[in-house]
C-alpha cells in the first residue's frame, strides 16, 4: 500500500468551510454490457464524487473494463444526486458492477459542469473545467462506442492549489475515434480538501491503493492508465470502515500482456 502525503492544498488562511455531512454509499449489480448501475445519495445531499469497479470470474484483466463512471445529470440541471457506472466484457460472462457515490451537504457554489459528447481519436483527453474561482471536488466520464474502455479519469491543477479541471479519456479495441463526455463537480475552494498523486509501474494488473494521511478521510479520487489496449477496471474509494488500513483510493488497470506498465493514482482527502 502507498501512504500519501498531501502535495497540493489550499492555503491555511483560506476561510472556506470544511466539507460537511460526507457519506459514501454503494450498490452492486450483475448486468449486461454497457448497462448502467446507479446509486443515490441520502435525502438532502449532493454527489461530490464517485467511483466504479467491474469484475467477472475467470477472465483476463483486459477482457472486462469500465466504460463509464460519472454523475447522473438530467437535462437542464447543474446538480446531481447520484453516481453511475457501467462496463463491458469481451469474455461473454456476466459482469459485476459496483458503483460508489461520495455525498455531502451541498457545498457553497456547487455545480456540475458537463462537456458535450465529443468524437475524438482514441486516448485523446477531454477536459471539463470549473468556472473561474471554483475548484473541482470530483469528476468522471463515459466512453461511448462498441468495444469502448475508460482509461483515464482524474483531477488536474493548472496552478498551485486545488485542482480546477477533470480529465477523461478512453479508446476502443480498434483504437479509432470514440465518443467522450466529461464531468466536473465544482464548488468554491475548500481549504480542508487536499490531493495527492502517485505513479506506479507494476506487472498486469497495474494500480494499487493510495491512502489518505492519518486522520483524514477519502472524498474523491481518480486514475490514469492510457495506452493501447489498456483498460481501467476499478477507480473507487477504499474505506477504513470496510477493512482498509486507512481511507484511500483503489485503482486497477489491465492489459493484454503481463508486461509492466504505468498507472497514475489520485486521492482527495478531508477531515470531517
Amino acid at each position: 500500500m502507498m501512504s500519501a502525503a498531501p502535495t497540493q492544498s489550499a492555503t491555511a488562511a483560506d476561510p472556506a468551510p470544511k466539507l460537511a455531512g460526507v457519506v459514501i454509499v454503494k450498490k452492486t449489480a450483475t448486468v449486461a454490457d454497457f448497462q448502467r448501475v446507479t446509486v443515490y445519495c441520502p435525502s438532502g445531499k449532493h454527489v461530490i464524487g464517485g467511483g466504479g469497479e467491474a469484475t467477472a470470474p475467470s477472465v483476463g484483466y483486459d477482457a472486462v473494463g469500465l466504460v463509464g463512471s460519472f454523475p447522473e445529470i438530467f437535462e437542464g440541471q447543474t446538480t446531481s444526486y447520484g453516481w453511475v457506472a457501467n462496463a463491458r466484457n469481451f469474455s461473454g460472462e456476466p459482469t459485476s458492477v459496483t458503483v460508489w457515490a461520495v455525498c455531502a451537504t451541498t457545498p457553497q457554489g456547487y455545480e456540475v459542469v458537463q462537456t458535450p459528447t465529443l468524437q475524438v481519436p482514441g486516448d485523446q483527453p477531454v477536459t471539463a473545467a470549473c468556472p473561474a474561482g471554483k475548484a473541482v471536488l470530483g469528476g468522471g466520464g463515459e466512453i461511448q462506442g462498441d468495444g469502448s474502455s475508460l482509461t483515464s479519469s482524474f483531477p488536474r491543477a493548472t496552478a498551485p492549489g486545488q485542482p480546477t479541471q477533470w480529465v477523461v479519456s478512453g479508446h476502443n479495441r480498434s483504437n479509432s475515434s470514440v465518443g467522450v463526455v466529461g464531468y466536473a463537480m465544482c464548488a468554491d475552494p475548500i481549504a480542508d480538501v487536499t490531493w495527492t498523486t502517485h505513479k506506479t509501474t507494476t506487472p498486469n494488473p497495474s494500480g494499487g491503493f493510495l491512502m489518505c494521511p492519518a486522520g483524514r478521510y477519502v472524498s474523491g479520487g481518480g486514475a490514469s492508465s492510457s495506452g493501447e489496449y489498456r483498460v481501467l477496471s476499478a477507480s473507487r474509494p477504499g474505506l477504513a470502515s470496510e477493512g482498509a488500513t486507512r481511507d484511500g483510493w483503489w485503482v486497477q488497470a489491465g492489459y493484454l500482456s503481463d508486461d509492466p506498465f504505468a498507472t497514475d493514482l489520485y486521492v482527495m482527502c478531508s477531515t470531517r
